[in-house]
């Protein structure tokens, strides 16, 4: 019935939380490890031996940049091979948990296979000048100017900041560099931008969340489709471009009015560019009246209590 791509880096004790959760011989599940910072495997080992739970390690993945995208790609088209009879494509992070019981989840994706719908959140991103997005690093060497833990994020001298407008995600070019866990951000070119104004002219620029659920028929007509590689050929070197290509696609696509931009996701974000918030108990209120399927993120070594209290509910 669903096919559950987890990515994660680190915390598997609670990634394996996470499969117990969600676990059901019906399902099938590809459990997709960035194993950069050597996470320790042991919590995944009971695992191993189930024929519908697959376990694969990537090379360090810099955040920001292609991978998380092709992994995830990867991941979808590798699915389809594992199992022929899920419906549903369902992408989760290490740090997300069901808020709703697997019954609840397997009716919302029972009646959206009906139309064949699309749960993702999507949008067209608002054009705006190069001139008017403001000069992150105004100095004449690169410039460290994030640090994610396992990835250092670099503007290279004279580079826009990628993350004051969606828009603006399209206005740089991305280097990522796995092995060194460094991801390079620099101004597009004049030749590197008109290729993208001319393929974003006749396919318009959408934005959204990496976190969706797409139908099986979705992922089959991709697997298929020359366009399906050559937007991954453009789109790789854009900002962030997990969280644009299958909204950019999908709006380019046969399959365009079946979206649904109930994506099933409780997400706080305290600012309007921002890290996520992680789950407190002070959050319980929020989360036991949400009508969402699922939520992120957990942090057990943050708050452990929150993440008892939402498996608990979820059972009774």
């Amino acid at each position: 019935m669903i096919a559950y791509h987890i990515l994660c880096h680190d915390n598997l004790k609670q990634v394996a939380t996470l499969i117990d959760a969600l676990y059901t011989d019906q399902d099938t599940f590809l459990i997709d490890i960035d194993h950069g910072q050597n996470p320790d495997m042991k919590p995944l080992s009971r695992f191993r031996f189930l024929p519908n739970v697959h376990i694969t390690r990537d090379a360090n993945i810099g955040w920001g940049a292609g991978g998380t995208l092709r992994k995830t790609m990867k991941g979808a088209f590798a699915l389809l091979e594992m199992n022929r009879d899920w419906q549903y494509y369902v992408v989760l992070s290490g740090q997300d948990l069901p808020l709703k019981s697997n019954d609840t989840i397997r009716e919302v994706f029972t009646a959206g296979h009906a139309e064949k719908t699309n749960f993702i959140r999507c949008h067209l991103a608002e054009p705006v000048s190069l001139d008017a997005i403001p000069v992150n690093n105004t100095s004449t060497q690169r410039k460290l100017w994030g640090d994610r833990g396992h990835t250092k994020i670099y503007g290279r001298a004279g580079t826009i900041d990628p993350q004051a407008h969606m828009y603006a995600r399209r206005l740089v070019d991305v280097t990522e560099v796995a092995d060194l866990g460094e991801v390079h951000v620099g101004t597009c070119d004049p030749l590197l931008m008109q290729r993208r104004d001319n393929f974003f002219d006749k396919y318009p620029f959408h934005v959204g969340a990496n976190w969706f659920n797409l139908h099986r028929s979705l992922i089959e007509y991709m697997v298929e489709d020359p366009l399906t590689y050559e937007m991954y050929d453009v789109m790789r070197t854009t900002f962030i471009p997990d969280e644009s290509f299958f909204q950019t696609y999908i709006k380019s696509s046969p399959f365009r009015d079946t979206v649904s931009q109930h994506y099933g996701r409780l997400i706080l974000r305290p600012a309007p560019v921002g890290k996520v918030k992680v789950f407190e108990r002070t959050d319980w209120s929020t989360i036991e009246q949400s009508p969402d399927l699922f939520g992120r993120k957990f942090d057990t070594r943050h708050d452990s209590r929150i993440v008892s209290q939402v498996l608990s509910a979820r059972a009774g």
